[in-house]
């Protein structure tokens, strides 16, 4: 009789070292599983904190672009001034090359998820719009200087002229990256 209390004893003790170890387990998985969500949120705040410092160099860089060069084009100009523009088109570029690069980081922070704060959430909302006029913007702004190209190069031909000069190549297309149907941006 004495073993077989003593298996009861044993045995008892063992569920109840495995009930809070299971329990333990799980508040201890709750608690990490809290602590990654809590990273990601900071992340997402940070890497949106850089996406909206570049949006504003990109806007920034926009006003130059058209005060300098889309405002302003003369065709007794354009030929010398070629180089310069390009490399400013190229930095204007490259703005959007990084913020591109954010918005994948964020595609990977944000996807299907929803997290317990209310900005987080909202910054993962806002940033497609954002991205989706950025791009727009962007290639509406290089359609609008290949235009300019394109008419000064008729000019060029029409006078018999040899200073000709080349487009700028661009490898963006129009986007509706948040699929709402409207191709934000697109002037």
């Amino acid at each position: 009789m004495n073993t077989r209390k003593l298996s009861y004893v044993f045995f008892s003790l063992g569920l109840v070292l495995l009930l809070s170890g299971g329990f333990s387990s799980f508040f201890m998985g709750l608690k990490n599983d809290h602590q990654e969500v809590l990273r990601r949120m900071d992340s997402v705040s940070l890497t949106f904190e850089g996406f909206s410092t570049n949006v504003t160099a990109f806007e920034e860089a926009r006003d130059e672009l058209y005060n300098d060069v889309l405002g302003n084009v003369y065709y007794e100009t354009m030929f010398s001034t070629d180089q310069e523009v390009k490399q400013k088109i190229a930095d204007y570029e490259k703005l959007v090359t990084e913020i591109d690069q954010q918005v994948k980081d964020l595609d990977s922070l944000c996807g299907k998820v929803y997290y317990p704060d209310a900005g987080a959430n909202q910054q993962c909302e806002n940033y497609k719009s954002i991205y989706e006029q950025v791009i727009n913007y962007f290639i509406s702004d290089l359609h609008t200087y290949n235009d300019n190209v394109q008419k000064y190069n008729e000019y060029q031909k029409a006078i018999h002229g040899n200073q000709l000069v080349d487009e700028y190549k661009i490898k963006w297309k129009y986007i509706d990256y948040n699929q709402d149907g409207i191709f934000d941006g697109k002037e």
